[in-house]
């Protein structure tokens, strides 16, 4: 009685765990990608991904996890104060796109995933700014990196995770 007790807890508790388990994420890992530029047209694709159907009365038609991104620029300084890392996954560069309202000094790091801190730049606007940072990865080992932003006034604190390829 005692020992099937004991197996009906641990069937009870096991199942417990594994429906806590699992989760899905937004990131997607693919066993081959490939990814192409010229100018400003961005080519990228993934083989082994599964399929995913999003269909729009707009202008969106697509399938898979690598969903599509239309980014339309003005030369409108955008209102406020924010920061933007892209294009992830990078393979030559990496954009870091900074704007703020008041005069602010900001600290940009590269990390690796063991937490050695591979590139570090400061950059000290004394107005309204509004500035596009390219950043060479080009000579960076392929893997996952974290790109941290601080401002000295503590406004800024943001963590990108980007994937060299």
């Amino acid at each position: 009685m005692i020992k099937g007790t004991k197996v009906l807890i641990f069937l009870l508790l096991s199942s417990w765990a594994n429906g806590f388990s699992q989760q899905l994420s937004i990131q997607v890992l693919v066993p081959a990608a490939g990814q192409a530029t010229n100018g400003v047209i961005n080519y990228s694709q993934t083989i082994g991904e599964t399929a995913v159907e999003i269909i729009s009365s707009g202008f969106i038609l697509t399938q898979g996890f690598q969903q599509p991104g239309m980014t339309i620029t003005s030369d409108i300084q955008p209102e406020g104060t924010g920061v933007d890392v892209y294009p992830n996954p990078a393979t030559d560069f990496v954009n870091i796109k900074l704007f703020g309202d008041v005069a602010r000094k900001i600290r940009v790091e590269i990390i690796n995933f063991n937490g050695t801190i591979v590139s570090s730049m400061t950059m000290d606007f004394i107005t309204k700014y509004y500035y596009v940072q390219q950043v060479d990865v080009s000579r960076l080992s392929l893997g996952f990196y974290f790109v941290r932003v601080t401002s000295d006034d503590s406004i800024i604190k943001r963590v990108f995770k980007i994937e060299k390829m």
